[in-house]
């Protein structure tokens, strides 16, 4: 409505305008007539009227966007991204980005990116802690739905502030207290983070927007929190440090007896070593002498086995005259029985004798004259 108070004001300014100049134009020529301005005011009063009235009919939607026309403050259509026309002055375009909007949480709004922010939520753990948490919102809203969120929330901007701001920082604050703060400094805040996105995607789904992404960024402590955990932090890891000391000692000790155990073990099996050398050398000493005494046994008979290879008969008849004194031995008979060579100068006396004349002289047979 306001646009066509607008447009008609103009038309008629326009066309004020126009009959005017055209009224002063005939009065310098010398034909005053109040009359003659009329008509080409009414001209103009309609083409700037009719020109307002074609921008006000025509409607572009952009990508990612939908437009829903309300006449006389009710729904009538959607219309979708393009070129779109509506009634001029009474149908109204209210346009919703059906792309990501993004709502986010921060120490300073104004160093955020989002499309829409905001400060920080307070809040307080289970245990009283005080804390403050940032976090961010993704959502959309759902083309088909566009319609019934004009009827129950108005823009996009209401459906920020109505829904999306409340109903988060709300259930952050809320669901926050149901966790100890030593759960939420450790860090490990997923489950938290999932709790309050279950509940704003619920939430979401009944009012026609779709929740794509909840983060919870951030979960800041009091200096005085972060000082007790700090200190409580250091006592742990002294405790874990003497800890570390003692057992740093009862390894030491582990491994001196260890040693002390492979010293005596390394001597006991270097003396059962010297002994075992010992008693190989004294048995290899006694397998070395058996073997050259049986060496010098073969040797001795190897040499037996040639000199009796070499006495033929020729040999000890020859030795036997070389070493004969010219003397016949002396003989005993008992007449019949069997004949006694008597010890005497057989070879001469004082002759030395060899095993070969020895031999000769007892082989060598003997007769003896009869009486």
């Amino acid at each position: 409505m306001g646009s066509l108070i607008l447009a008609l004001l103009l038309a008629l300014v326009a066309g004020i305008g126009v009959a005017a100049l055209i009224v002063g134009a005939s009065a310098r020529q010398g034909k005053s007539s109040p009359g003659v301005g009329v008509l080409p005011g009414i001209i103009a009063f309609l083409l700037v009227f009719g020109l307002f009235a074609l921008l006000s009919s025509v409607t572009i939607v952009q990508a990612g966007s939908v437009a829903v026309i309300k006449r006389l403050g009710q729904v009538v259509t959607v219309f979708e991204p393009g070129l779109n026309w509506k009634l001029p002055f009474i149908d109204q375009a209210i346009t919703y980005r059906t792309q990501e909007i993004v709502y986010e949480t921060s120490e300073d709004p104004k160093l955020s990116n989002a499309d829409y922010r905001d400060v920080e939520v307070d809040t307080a753990t289970s245990d009283g802690q005080q804390v403050t948490a940032r976090f961010t919102v993704r959502f959309r809203i759902r083309p088909q739905e566009a319609a019934r969120i004009v009827s129950n929330l108005g823009t996009e901007a209401d459906v920020v502030e109505k829904i999306v701001k409340q109903n988060s920082r709300v259930w952050v604050r809320t669901l926050l207290r149901s966790y100890t703060a030593s759960q939420l400094y450790s860090g490990d805040i997923r489950e938290a983070q999932e709790s309050i996105s279950a509940q704003l995607a619920r939430d979401f789904d009944k009012e026609g927007l779709e929740l794509v992404f909840f983060g919870l960024r951030q979960v800041t402590f009091t200096d005085a929190y972060k000082d007790a955990v700090e200190k409580k932090q250091i006592e742990a890891e002294n405790i874990i440090t003497k800890q570390n000391v003692a057992e740093q000692a009862k390894f030491e000790k582990q491994r001196a007896i260890t040693a002390a155990e492979a010293e005596a073990e390394r001597q006991r099996l270097e003396r059962i070593g010297v002994a075992q050398g010992e008693a190989e050398s004294i048995k290899l000493k006694a397998q070395a002498e058996a073997e050259a005494t049986l060496v010098k046994a073969r040797a001795q008979a190897e040499a037996n086995r040639l000199i009796a290879q070499s006495l033929t008969n020729e040999v000890i008849n020859w030795q036997a005259v070389n070493e004969w004194s010219g003397q016949y031995p002396l003989v005993v008979s008992s007449g019949g029985g069997q004949p006694f060579i008597l010890p005497g100068e057989l070879f001469g006396v004082g002759r030395p004798t060899s095993p070969i004349t020895s031999t000769f002289a007892m082989t060598m047979p003997v007769t003896t004259p009869a009486p």
